[in-house]
């Protein structure tokens, strides 16, 4: 459909001579609004096995920050520091994907494809 033909259908709604309904059926766009509904939810299931690694790997992840301040303070090697740096921060990684894959729901989003209007000038 050219853009010209779009439109015309705008003015035709404008106007009144179209309704909008009929507008979306002839753009095939009237299954526009049930896009991005949510399909399915589901609770997540909490876990204490789940939360003890949680605790666990925090008390790893005060440690690894305890010596990044106490070697920034003592004035430790750059090379040592960065390790303990990239190690805090791998594990606050880990921490927050057990805490995403155990703590939070799954939703299901219905998505679909959507009819595309490209105009004359474009092609």
């Amino acid at each position: 459909m050219q853009i010209t033909e779009v439109n015309e259908l705008l003015e035709k709604v404008s106007k009144g001579e179209m309704t909008a309904k009929d507008a979306e059926k002839v753009l095939g766009t009237e299954r526009d609004e049930e896009l991005g509904e949510i399909f399915k939810e589901e609770p997540a299931e909490e876990q204490l096995s789940s939360f003890a690694v949680i605790l666990c790997l925090l008390v790893l992840q005060v440690m690894y920050d305890s010596l990044f301040v106490m070697g920034i303070l003592e004035g430790w090697d750059q090379q040592f520091l960065s390790f303990v740096f990239g190690m805090a921060l791998l594990i606050l990684g880990i921490m927050l994907d057990v805490y995403r894959r155990s703590f939070l729901p799954d939703i299901l989003e219905v998505k679909g494809k959507r009819f595309k209007v490209i105009s004359k000038l474009d092609r």
